[in-house]
């Protein structure tokens, strides 16, 4: 695994934490379909919340929020109308957050959440 690969899993493990600090339940992690690919899928109270993490070395370049544009968004979507059809969950209320993680130039990991950070018809 390369060493992009370990820092993403690394930061997907610290943003499953933190949600789960904040009461949210995990349904899954890395669910892949035909439509893309979902880091977590969660349940906060009775919201299903599908969660794209991104985690970067640094700002220099940009955000990691930033790396979710309009083309990454429409595959989340994709992939999460795939989660609710198979799991026959269109009646539930849900979201779409990104945590966006970032090592700070002392080498810890900076955690941002932005809840309902975009819509389906996005």
């Amino acid at each position: 695994m390369d060493d992009r690969a370990v820092l993403g899993r690394k930061g997907e493990r610290l943003a499953l934490r933190f949600l789960r600090r904040k009461g949210c339940k995990l349904v899954t992690r890395n669910y892949r379909c035909a439509g893309g690919e979902l880091d977590l899928v969660l349940l906060d109270d009775e919201v299903v919340v599908f969660v794209e993490v991104k985690t970067r070395t640094g700002r220099t370049h940009a955000d990691p929020e930033d790396a979710v544009n309009l083309p990454k968004r429409q595959r989340i979507i994709r992939a999460a109308r795939y989660f609710l059809q198979q799991t026959d969950s269109f009646d539930r209320m849900f979201r779409f957050d990104i945590v966006a993680i970032t090592r700070e130039d002392d080498g810890e990991l900076a955690v941002e959440h932005f809840i309902d950070a975009f819509e389906p018809a996005d």
